[in-house]
């Protein structure tokens, strides 16, 4: 059961990634043992998280959710969200990601994010804490991804940005350049 995912994402870190959901064949025997409202709402679950382009679900063995990225980010845990303070809604996870910048696999690990004002982010808790580990999970992933689209739209912004100033500065040359004058 894989639903695909943009398959022409650009240098993916694994060949799992281009999904949106992963099954895994450790998940199998689980899957086996589930009922039809279990497959359904992981068929659910990845037709949702479909447009999905940095963050993935993955389903592994027992049924168990792990959110992954195309970089080094990598969750597992139950995903449970905290009260917001404020306007900061914060995810209990485990890090399962890459050993690095003091990161330890296994060790607790909060994912943070801040909405408009504490009624958005209120709003959101009261929906999220609702929903079972792999709804939560799939939430989550399609929060981080928005956010990870987010951030590259913003990057790909100043991109052009810096790109025209250069251009710019090149016709600026080239119609009043000219050498310094030494006396």
């Amino acid at each position: 059961m894989h639903i695909l995912n943009n398959p022409q994402t650009s240098q993916p870190k694994n060949a799992s990634f281009g999904m949106a959901l992963k099954i895994t064949k450790p998940a199998l025997e689980a899957l086996e043992k589930s009922n039809m409202e279990t497959i359904n709402r992981l068929t659910r679950i990845g037709e949702d998280l479909a447009d999905t382009k940095f963050y993935h679900l993955e389903i592994g063995d027992g049924l168990k959710p792990r959110i992954d990225s195309t970089s080094a980010n990598s969750y597992v845990g139950s995903f449970v969200p905290l009260d917001p303070n404020d306007n900061v809604l914060v995810f209990k996870a485990v890090w399962d990601g890459s050993e690095s910048l003091g990161l330890q696999k296994g060790k607790d690990y909060n994912i943070a994010f801040a909405f408009e004002n504490r009624k958005a982010a209120q709003a959101a808790y009261e929906k999220i804490k609702k929903l079972d580990i792999i709804d939560r999970a799939a939430e989550l992933t399609k929060m981080l991804d928005k956010r990870a689209v987010e951030k590259e739209a913003k990057k790909a912004e100043q991109r052009v940005e810096r790109m025209k100033v250069r251009e710019a500065a090149a016709k600026l040359m080239s119609r009043f350049g000219g050498e310094t004058h030494i006396k």
